[in-house]
Formats: structure tokens, C-alpha cells, sequence
């Protein structure tokens, strides 16, 4: 199913991914009155975090290091809330990479790799 809607980095279609876990948080302040209550107030309800991993050629790879070193990316992804495309600004996190077992060179690039990250939102 997420073949059938492709995730955007900054514009870049990424292809699908070997695994993609989205889970959101509720942003909240919590401050104790005079009387000794507490006073929640809530910021936010759907703050993403994601956390994926890709299978891909060395280019591949570059092109996730490259996203890495950014300070935020325009994250286009479906929310399934909306039931449409929504873009949310990300930052990558906990990058990892890894080259495959028994992966060979060939002409177009210099074996495969297994990269995974965080994504969190602002």
C-alpha cells in the first residue's frame, strides 16, 4: 500500500521503503498553580516521528547523507487523517548505514546498502 502513495523529500520521489513506522505525540506544557493543581495546556497533538530504513544502491545512499546534513526538509508524505498529502518540516536523525552482505560493485554504483534514520518533526 505506501508503493501507492510515494513519500517527498524536498521534491525528490523516494521509492519504497523496506520498513516505515510514523508515531505522533501530543506536545504539552504542564505548571503547577498557586493552589497547587496542575494546569496542562496542550501545543500540539500530532507532532511525527517516523522511523524508516531503505534498501538502495550507493547512489542512493549519497543522496540520503546529503538529506542528512540538511537543517530541515519538506517532508511530503499521505496522512491518513486528511486522507491527503500534507507536508511537514523534518529533520533526519539517528542516520545509519550499512553495506549488504555479499553486495557487489557494479557499473552504476558500489553495491547496496541498508540506511535507516529517525525523521522528527519541528
Amino acid at each position: 500500500m505506501l508503493s501507492e502513495y510515494p513519500i517527498y523529500f524536498d521534491d525528490t520521489k523516494l521509492f519504497t521503503p523496506e520498513s516505515w513506522e510514523e508515531s505522533y505525540a501530543v506536545v504539552e506544557s504542564t505548571n503547577q498553580t498557586e493552589a497547587g493543581t496542575d494546569q496542562v495546556i496542550v501545543t500540539r497533538y500530532d507532532k511525527l516521528s517516523v522511523s524508516a530504513s531503505f534498501q538502495c544502491s550507493s547512489r542512493w545512499a549519497a543522496t540520503f547523507a546529503a538529506f542528512r546534513d540538511k537543517d530541515s526538509i519538506a517532508v511530503k508524505l499521505y496522512d491518513l487523517k486528511t486522507q491527503d498529502y500534507k507536508t511537514r518540516t523534518m529533520r533526519i536523525r539517528n542516520f545509519k548505514t550499512a553495506p549488504e552482505k555479499n553486495s557487489e560493485k557494479t557499473k552504476g554504483t558500489n553495491g547496496l546498502y541498508t540506511v535507516s534514520f529517525d525523521l522528527e518533526e519541528f
